[in-house]
């Protein structure tokens, strides 16, 4: 597994333990090989937003693999037909190239602008939570208000 300069945990597919050492290959618990990143979505707890537009991109790349099929049929039908000049086939297929290259380019452009906003949600949701502990173990609240043990006290003197 590449280690990586900020981290985040991960999930264990088959027992769902969170390894935290980024250099570790196989669950502590289990011994299954760790392949699952978890996404900073994922980690903040957040839920997935616009369903709805996943859909329409998805549409949207089905025709644009679609208009490339129909301009390579074009293409090869302008080419077996009696006219002795391809040049329309030819253009037939470029228009159909740069329809479908459009058309994911938009694609791509409106999840790049989704996930933009998802890793936004994502780690504002995670600095509020570092906040909040924070918050607490100065109240003496928190797990990190712990007593010191031995070990703490041995090391200060």
């Amino acid at each position: 597994m590449a280690l990586h300069l900020f981290s985040t945990p991960v999930q264990c597919t088959n027992c769902n333990t969170v390894v935290d050492d980024p250099t570790l290959e196989r669950c502590p618990n289990c011994g299954n090989l760790l392949k699952e990143r978890r996404a900073p979505r994922r980690l903040a707890g957040l839920e997935e937003r616009y369903g709805s537009i996943r859909i329409l991109l998805g549409v949207l790349r089905f025709l644009a693999v679609i208009i490339l099929v129909v301009g390579g049929v074009a293409f090869f039908g302008a080419l077996g037909g009696n006219r002795a000049d391809g040049m329309e086939g030819v253009g037939i297929l470029l228009s159909s190239v740069l329809g479908a290259v459009a058309m994911f380019s938009i694609a791509a452009f409106f999840e790049l602008t989704m996930d933009v906003e998802e890793n936004t949600r994502a780690s504002f949701r995670l600095q509020q939570q570092i906040l909040e502990e924070l918050h607490e173990a100065r109240r003496g609240t928190g797990p990190a208000a712990a007593p010191a043990g031995p070990e703490t006290e041995t090391a200060v003197r």
